[in-house]
């Protein structure tokens, strides 16, 4: 069998975290599913909003053919700095370290790092959503495209180097053979080799990571609302693509008449992301005459979800309609339905259309307050209806969307993972690569180089910083500029 490295960002479910993001849910399911499978696996978890500094986190996955399903236990974790070198010096270093035979990435962060490794080592990289299309919604948000070129230099080292690669939708997946084809990619070589495959999001009940008992003790039925309420949640983050405006005038409209209804979101802005949408949320909950029936939790403890979820009626999902919600996905669809939760959503992300399709989700369309709204009454006139179309789409969910199923292609290289044909040809020296992809990998170098310079440089100003922030040189200082000659008191 083989011994992987996997790389991705955290934190990790099994760490029970404060702040869950799909990065970390993505990750932990490859890594464990694979280690499930009979390989040795080594994981290097970064940190989200950590970037090119930070420490890395390191689990010994030990293989487990046969394991029983379910949650794994996160074995015991080793620490590394992020040095000079970076991520992709600390990669090469863990990947020689285990005698890695092949490596797994995921994240546009940490497939640029295996990119730059220079590893020989057959790599797959997974990216959970298309990176170009999650930068186009942050370039709305801050009303600039400035980021753009900067993604895209992410991204295109990452896709010359891949030797397979893996999106969780078939629209993205189209999207990443067009980007292969971009860094030239799509030759002869590889005419009838399938380069790109599909990852749909699959399975990680919350609940598994914190006991799976729904506790007794209430956090708001009876203790902040009414026991009668009629309470809609969302759980997650306001990313970039939530529909803020078309979420809060859906509510206010149905509050307007229907005194029993109370809202309760956990999580809120994503710190170094997006916080304008939360914040512009908030402002208008402020201003509402339903304010006291807005109820916004914060970012919670990890077991704090299944319990909101326990006592809620309805989740609802309103997103914008844009390419990222085609390309990616809602994880947070899977979470409410396992909870056997009626789910309103607008269409959008496959996910969202295939569970509606099948009846197991209300859909309703983009923009259109007036349509969820009253999908909302639907949903209350008839709540057993859909509380039973939402228990039909949970045991669907853990057939169709187990790991275990979701995770087959991946599964399937690591029993023999191969390079690329052409990646494999051009290191021979029995092929040479086009002009367009010579093209990539010259302008991924020189991308890799300025990311390096930056992030020494960064290194620097935050350790300048750190010394101007010294009790000693501040006194240094003044005595300079012929101040006190003695400093004050510690």
């Amino acid at each position: 069998m083989a011994r992987l490295l996997v790389a991705g960002i955290g934190p990790l479910p099994p760490e029970q975290p404060g702040r869950l993001f799909a990065p970390g849910l993505r990750i932990w399911g490859i890594a464990r599913e694979l280690a499930r499978a009979g390989h040795a696996v080594r994981l290097v978890r970064g940190r989200f909003g950590d970037g090119a500094a930070g420490e890395a986190a390191l689990f010994d996955l030990e293989p487990a053919a046969g394991a029983p399903r379910g949650p794994a236990e996160l074995p015991p974790m080793r620490t590394r700095r992020v040095a000079e070198g970076g991520w992709p010096q600390l990669l090469a270093h863990e990947a020689t370290q285990f005698n890695a035979t092949a490596a797994v990435g995921s994240t546009d962060v940490m497939n640029h790092a295996l990119a730059a490794t220079g590893l020989p080592l057959p790599i797959w990289m997974d990216y959970f959503g298309d990176p170009m299309a999650e930068r186009q919604m942050l370039a709305l948000a801050h009303g600039s495209d400035q980021g753009l070129a900067d993604q895209w230099a992410l991204v295109a080292p990452a896709l010359a180097r891949a030797d397979r690669l893996s999106g969780c939708s078939r629209e993205q997946c189209a999207a990443l053979r067009g980007q292969l084809a971009a860094v030239g990619r799509l030759g002869r070589l590889t005419a009838t080799e399938p380069l790109v495959h599909e990852i749909p999001p699959w399975i990680e009940p919350v609940g598994d990571y914190v006991g799976g008992a729904r506790p007794a003790e209430r956090l708001l039925r009876g203790v902040v609302i009414p026991e009668d309420s009629f309470l809609v949640v969302q759980t997650g983050g306001f990313n970039t693509w939530l529909d803020v405006k078309s979420l809060f005038s859906t509510l206010e409209r149905v509050m307007a008449d229907e005194p029993r209804l109370h809202f309760a979101a956990t999580g809120g802005p994503i710190a170094g992301h997006h916080e304008s949408g939360f914040e512009w949320f908030q402002a208008a909950v402020g201003a509402s005459p339903h304010a006291d029936r807005f109820h916004l939790l914060g970012w919670r403890p990890l077991a704090d979800v299944p319990r909101l979820l326990a006592e809620a009626d309805l989740a609802i999902n309103l997103d914008l309609p844009c390419i990222e919600g085609r390309h990616g996905t809602r994880n947070r669809l899977l979470d409410w339905l396992l909870a056997e939760l009626p789910v309103i959503s607008t269409p959008g992300c496959e996910l969202a259309e295939e569970l509606g399709q099948a009846g197991y989700l209300l859909l309703t369309p983009h923009g259109a307050a007036d349509r969820a709204a009253a999908a909302i009454r639907k949903v209350m006139a008839g709540a057993e209806e859909f509380r039973q179309a939402a228990t039909r789409g949970a045991h669907y969910l853990r057939e169709v969307h187990a790991p275990e199923r979701c995770l087959a292609p991946l599964l399937a290289w690591a029993a023999e993972p191969k390079p690329a044909s052409d990646l494999h040809l051009w290191r021979r020296g029995t092929a040479a690569p086009s002009a367009l992809h010579a093209a990539a990998v010259d302008a991924a170098a020189l991308a890799c180089r300025l990311a390096a310079e930056q992030a020494q440089r960064l290194r620097l100003e935050q350790e300048l910083a750190e010394l101007k922030g010294s009790r000693l040189i501040q006194w240094a200082l003044r005595l300079r500029r012929g101040g006190p000659s003695r400093p004050r008191a510690w």
